[in-house]
């Protein structure tokens, strides 16, 4: 009648390979996907944030006072005015924690009637940027 051949299936070693990769694979779709969830290891360092209060200029100086209003301690690295570093610029206090206000000096000549873009850069990369107008 019927003859039955004999089958044989996949060796014990590659079934046990394949389990393997299986379950690698589907640890990183639930490592991935709770990651989401969670915000990776660690959490998020602190994030540093300015705000401009006031600011004024005349022909030789730009005076901004500026407030910390982020997590960090802020102190001014550089300062671009027009795209340009102007290195001749102080910070008092030298640096701000959070919620204090530094006043911050450029000197320079400066253009009467100019509208000038401003930016400040700290040490860990906290921006803030403005326009003034030379009186």
């Amino acid at each position: 009648m019927f003859k039955l051949k004999r089958r044989k299936g996949v060796s014990t070693f590659i079934a046990a390979l394949l389990l393997i990769l299986l379950t690698v694979a589907a640890g990183v779709v639930v490592s991935t996907y709770t990651m989401g969830y969670l915000g990776g290891f660690g959490g998020s360092p602190p994030t540093g944030a300015l705000s401009l209060d006031v600011s004024v200029a005349n022909s030789t100086k730009i005076t901004a006072h500026i407030r910390n209003v982020g997590q960090t301690i802020i102190q001014i690295d550089k300062v671009y005015i027009d795209g340009a570093v102007y290195s001749t610029f102080t910070q008092t206090p030298t640096s701000t924690t959070q919620g204090e206000v530094a006043k911050v000096v450029v000197t320079g000549t400066f253009t009467a009637s100019k509208t000038y873009q401003v930016k400040f850069v700290a040490k860990d990369n906290t921006q803030l940027s403005f326009s003034v107008t030379v009186k």
